[in-house]
């Protein structure tokens, strides 16, 4: 045999073997993604039954004695899990709040007035304390939380400049923060976002569960003869309860609601036109509503632990 032809065969098993070798490891690396597909699914399915047994913990355990109960709450169940957590996700990353940035931060010097505020806040909050105080994260700087605040408007009277001109008595808008609430304290962001997913969750269950209640409460005596007497048409017939509460979480978005607000304030807390000229801050607001509450401006923080000390 010549040479060349030796050589030729030798390089065609080489590239024989080669394309082979890449075969068998697409191969394993495809059995490898459909295993973890097979244990992501069943860790979704997991997870789907129990927010469904929650939804019924939550609401009326008498639903679990209709068979298809189950059934009946999956779509629903998971288009709420999916916008709950498609709002968390939309959170803006964490801020830090300390001293320095009551100056340079302007979200941070609205939403707490100053620095005094905000340290007896945090200094006082039994949580944030609980979280420096254990073991667990005696070598932690720094806790991240979620930051609830309300946003209240009200008009006032007050002095404004028009070019050369002082006009007094002009009707303002002054926007004020107060109610805050520190919740879910934890040592990495991811932490303190899967409580406000599972914060969210039960908050909606809460609403549904209320608004059921008044439907009930709300029948007329003429209303309660005729539900006695229909089953189709009582609401204390677990199946009327079951349909009610699958039409209800079907519409997630009417149940959560969130919105991105812009404002343009001035140091002393006044409302301005976005356009404004005049030296002022411009505030962008993350604000979440759960149906039947009043909206809430959510802000993940990073409060360090040199703080408690000033």
């Amino acid at each position: 045999m010549s040479q060349p032809v030796q050589n030729r065969r030798v390089a065609e098993a080489v590239a024989l073997r080669g394309f082979f070798q890449e075969q068998w490891q697409q191969l394993q690396q495809l059995l490898i993604d459909w295993q973890q597909l097979r244990e992501n699914r069943a860790l979704e399915s997991d997870r789907l039954s129990d927010a469904v047994e929650s939804i019924v913990d939550g609401t009326d355990s008498r639903i679990r004695g209709i068979g298809s109960y189950k059934k009946q709450l999956r779509n629903s169940t998971r288009a709420l899990i999916e916008h709950i957590e498609g709002v968390v996700q939309a959170i803006p990353p964490a801020m830090i709040v300390d001293h320095s940035a009551i100056v340079r931060n302007p979200l941070v010097r609205s939403l707490f007035r100053d620095r005094h505020y905000m340290q007896a806040l945090f200094g006082k909050n039994t949580d944030i304390r609980a979280y420096f105080d254990s073991a667990e994260f005696a070598d932690r700087k720094e806790v991240f939380a979620l930051l609830f605040v309300l946003r209240s408007e009200k008009k006032v009277l007050g002095a404004e400049i028009h070019g050369d001109i002082l006009l007094k008595e002009v009707q303002q808008t002054s926007v004020t923060f107060h109610g805050h609430q520190i919740l879910g304290p934890g040592h990495e962001e991811g932490v303190v976002r899967s409580v406000v997913k599972r914060m969210l969750f039960n908050s909606v269950i809460s609403h549904t569960r209320r608004k059921i209640n008044r439907l009930r409460n709300s029948l007329t005596d003429e209303e309660k003869t005729i539900a006695a007497l229909d089953a189709s048409r009582n609401v204390n017939n677990p199946v009327v309860y079951l349909n009610l509460l699958v039409d209800e979480l079907s519409a997630p978005k009417q149940l959560i609601s969130v919105k991105d607000n812009l404002l343009r304030v001035n140091r002393m807390g006044i409302r301005l036109p976005m356009e404004s000229g005049v030296s002022s801050d411009v505030l962008k607001l993350f604000e979440i509503e759960v149906s039947g509450s009043q909206s809430r401006v959510a802000a993940l923080v990073r409060y360090p632990r040199n703080e408690l000390s000033r």
